[in-house]
């Protein structure tokens, strides 16, 4: 498992995670409460999708913050 996480406050929240739960590789995009959209990334070996996770998280965790921000309301 891959997953960026942010600090908000004295609290830590999980934002992006990436995992092979259920032997498929996904995303799941959380929102302060926990909820999440869960992207497939269809047909690709672990290693793909560790290194799609990794590079994903890289270059756009200012935006998945950003976008986890607004949906917090702040």
């Amino acid at each position: 498992m891959v997953q960026y996480e942010t600090k908000i406050g004295d609290r830590w929240y999980p934002v992006v995670r990436y995992d092979t739960a259920h032997g498929v590789a996904h995303k799941d995009v959380l929102n302060h409460r926990g909820l999440r959209e869960k992207v497939m990334l269809g047909e690709m070996d672990y290693k793909e999708a560790l290194n799609l996770a990794d590079a994903d998280i890289r270059e756009n965790w200012t935006s998945y913050k950003a976008q986890f921000l607004r949906r917090m309301g702040k």
